[in-house]
């Protein structure tokens, strides 16, 4: 067979063929030997990343041989291994994520025991490949948002959540308090999520939240405002079965993983 050394982007990885097929077998057992792992922006428009297990190109820095990008119109089927639009994928060349960083500043005033108060505000929405995913507010400088937008970069990335892809972390078994409980991602505030109760583990309604109000609970504390508040809370969310958490970065007491 006649090898392709068509070069990538001027690195110096180089395509191979293959003999057709998606599939291996192995025990009379068919095993994919292609996947889709993730999606990258070009000139606007979004194409998939394949990782083909059976077929390799020459590789270049720290990019896996077997990572290829379908440079071609998407289509519902999956394509051939030897479709002539899979092209070696670069890391160095191909930046995964796109960012798109929104601020914007705004001063406010309020009239308060008989005088003016101004404040000034920061806003930035976080938002990569066309997709909002974060936001926050700071009453400091722009420089405190600056520093915090490149430490948020590094941290959404690396953090347990799909920040990029909250729909696939719908219904993710988690641990909370120490107590099994399931993740929904809030639609209408990114990187925010809610707390569900699974019951499904051997624990009832009723054992789920008499554990859960006494891990809340304080030993030997007088009550304060903000106690009567969450017994408020905590009724509402035992009669809802849902626990408006907030924010995902606020993790402390989650457990990401949970067979």
């Amino acid at each position: 067979m006649e090898e392709n050394n068509e070069a990538c982007n001027g690195c110096n990885c180089e395509k191979s063929n293959l003999p057709e097929g998606n599939s291996l077998t192995k025990k009379g057992e068919s095993i994919p030997t292609m996947r889709k792992i993730f999606q990258v922006n070009i000139g606007k428009k979004d194409y998939d990343v394949w990782d083909i297990s059976n077929k390799e190109h020459g590789g270049y820095n720290d990019t896996p041989k077997t990572w290829w990008l379908y440079y071609g119109d998407r289509t519902p089927s999956e394509p051939s291994e030897n479709d002539e639009n899979f092209t070696p994928y670069c890391c160095r060349s191909i930046n995964r994520r796109l960012w798109d960083i929104r601020l914007k500043q705004n001063n406010s005033s309020k009239y308060k025991w008989d005088s003016w108060r101004f404040n000034s505000h920061t806003n930035v929405e976080m938002w990569c490949n066309g997709k909002h995913i974060y936001s926050f507010g700071t009453w400091t400088d722009t420089q405190f948002a600056f520093a915090k937008i490149q430490y948020l970069m590094v941290v959404l990335s690396e953090h347990p959540y799909n920040f990029f892809e909250p729909e696939k972390e719908n219904n993710r078994k988690i641990w909370w308090h120490g107590l099994p409980a399931l993740i929904k991602p809030n639609s209408n505030h990114p990187g925010e999520i809610g707390i569900i109760p699974d019951y499904s583990t051997e624990v009832s309604k009723e054992e789920w939240w008499k554990e859960y109000k006494n891990r809340k609970s304080k030993i030997n504390y007088t009550p304060t405002d903000d106690d009567l508040c969450f017994e408020s809370d905590f009724d509402e969310d035992m009669e809802s079965d849902y626990i408006n958490w907030g924010n995902a970065l606020s993790d402390g007491n989650i457990d990401w993983f949970r067979e």
